[in-house]
């Protein structure tokens, strides 16, 4: 089994989208394909903050990442925000994960960022573990948003 993590391309655009359906539909949330295809066209355009990755087991997609790079005072330089972390289920606990992690974190040292941050779901354990094993540990905040 070989696993590989790269930048997506405009020509991964519905993967991505098929993927993060996905995912929203695995957490009971609405998945408007046309509105995430809005979301993946923008990580597409020139300048764009944000990272989209693809993981590919043997030539074929199994997960994708959606992160932004952002500036923090508190960091006192970037952060990358993971906003959409997702592997399909049959792909789980083989690496997938890890391998995405392992990318972010050589590219994000060569681009200068400075931390990694996202949020979990309190009943995903195996998220919680593996964000552990790698050495995220918990902020005590509360998330809050506000729609415009």
């Amino acid at each position: 089994m070989s696993i590989s993590v790269r930048p997506a391309t405009p020509a991964d655009r519905e993967t991505c989208v098929r993927l993060l359906v996905a995912q929203l539909v695995e957490h009971d949330l609405p998945a408007d394909s046309v509105g995430i295809g809005s979301g993946v066209d923008l990580a597409f355009i020139p300048h764009s903050p944000a990272w989209l990755l693809l993981a590919e087991v043997d030539g074929v997609a199994v997960g994708v990442v959606l992160a932004n790079q952002v500036v923090s005072v508190e960091k006192y330089g970037y952060t990358l925000w993971v906003e959409e972390f997702y592997v399909v289920p049959e792909a789980r606990r083989h690496g997938v994960a890890t391998a995405f992690l392992d990318y972010i974190a050589g590219a994000g040292r060569r681009r200068g960022v400075r931390a990694v941050e996202l949020e979990v779901v309190p009943t995903q354990a195996a998220a919680f573990a593996l964000y552990r094993r790698h050495g995220f540990r918990e902020v005590h905040r509360q998330r809050m948003t506000w729609d415009l």
